[in-house]
């Protein structure tokens, strides 16, 4: 079989496996009664972009298009390689390689289709309000996709097993770096220095060649090529999950511990124990030990957070404050139902007083930072705008 042959047969079972997923949770009535429509929808709010810029455009900067920096993280060179490929590595080195080499050229190329998708989304906006081209657009996505793969090229020499506040640690000088050369190649793009600006590119471009020529000419790396591919395989699988509110969210297991850090003797949190303390307890216990829901909470808050202070009209950030309230209410009450209703010991016990009255209790303790938080921004955003009228 010739390399290409097998890099087209696995990257078709990717994307099976892929589509499976996806089929998994949006049967026909989620498509008939939200994908159809949201698309539709979807479509006609664009075509409209094209035809009157929307009023919460204005006084928007071009400098809104750093943003960009965010979406740089998240994707790894792929090989393609499987577990079984431990024996067929030793058969035929030769095959082995250019299967890998096919699939790391195939994500140097890919990476240009989400660029190209960004590009046709905010088409509007950059060609109506923002009044650029289509070469600024081309060196916009060159200085962007080539700081992916420099990004892409360094992640793929971490030991990507690490998890936890070591994977954190690690992964503050990279942000730090890239962070740098996106705000001088964003520069570059405002005051037009073209010829610095392709030169960024280029070095761009030659690092990521050269942090990945080792995955690239050397079939000695397997494992950590099969960890990659793993890794990318899960996380897709679970951010499609993640979609799914009657799918239970599962911590992620980075240590052999027999014991949790948190409340390791299971010691009580209330002295006065009743059915309202008790549901209480069992929620916090709960929760604190999965980062998961930690991370789903302050997502909440910082994306609300994010669109009051871009958003400019008043009436705007009001109503995605109410929408943020409304959609944190929903996550806590979806919570509540995986990690009490659906309990084995909770299950047996009606619910009685105590289980509303602590349902409450964890809703409003949930809300209250929410509101604080959210609610101090949009006051403050509205200060400014009294003080600074054009900021």
């Amino acid at each position: 079989m010739k390399s290409s042959k097998l890099f087209w047969l696995r990257l078709k079972q990717e994307w099976e496996h892929r589509f499976r997923t996806i089929k998994s949770i949006v049967d026909w009535t989620v498509f008939v009664y939200f994908v159809l429509p949201a698309t539709v929808i979807s479509f006609f709010i664009y075509r409209s972009w094209w035809l009157e810029i929307p009023h919460w455009m204005d006084g928007m900067p071009i400098q809104l298009l750093a943003l960009f920096f965010f979406l740089l993280w998240g994707d790894h060179f792929h090989t393609y390689v499987r577990e079984a490929d431990r024996i067929f590595l030793r058969k035929n080195k030769k095959l082995f390689l250019q299967l890998k080499q096919w699939g790391i050229l195939y994500s140097y190329c890919f990476q240009c289709l989400p660029v190209l998708g960004l590009g046709i989304a905010i088409a509007p906006f950059w060609y109506q309000h923002f009044h650029l081209h289509t070469g600024d657009f081309l060196l916009f996505a060159g200085l962007w996709v080539s700081l992916k793969w420099l990004i892409m090229s360094i992640k793929g020499k971490w030991n990507v097993q690490v998890r936890g506040w070591r994977s954190l640690l690690r992964g503050i000088p990279l942000v730090i770096g890239a962070l740098i050369i996106w705000q001088l190649g964003f520069w570059l793009f405002m005051q037009q220095h073209i010829g610095w600006l392709l030169l960024l590119i280029l070095i761009n471009t030659a690092l990521s060649m050269l942090f990945v020529r080792r995955r690239f000419t050397s079939v000695y790396n397997f494992e950590q090529d099969l960890a990659i591919d793993e890794l990318e395989k899960n996380k897709y699988t679970e951010m499609i999950f993640q979609l799914s509110l009657d799918i239970e969210k599962q911590p992620r297991i980075s240590t052999n511990r027999t014991k949790p850090r948190l409340y390791a003797q299971s010691n009580r949190l209330f002295k006065n124990r009743n059915e309202k303390t008790g549901y209480l307890e069992l929620f916090i216990k709960a929760v604190t030990r999965n980062s998961q829901y930690i991370f789903q909470y302050l997502q909440i808050i910082s994306v609300t957070s994010a669109a009051i202070i871009l958003l400019p009209p008043v009436w705007l950030k009001i109503a995605v404050m109410i929408s943020g309230a409304l959609f944190l209410s929903t996550w806590v009450g979806n919570t509540w139902r995986r990690i009490v209703e659906e309990h084995r010991f909770a299950r047996k016990y009606p619910k009685e007083w105590g289980y509303f009255r602590a349902k409450k209790i964890v809703t409003t303790a949930l809300l209250i930072p929410f509101i604080v938080i959210v609610g101090l921004l949009v006051i403050v955003r509205l200060f400014l705008l009294t003080q600074i009228p054009n900021l």
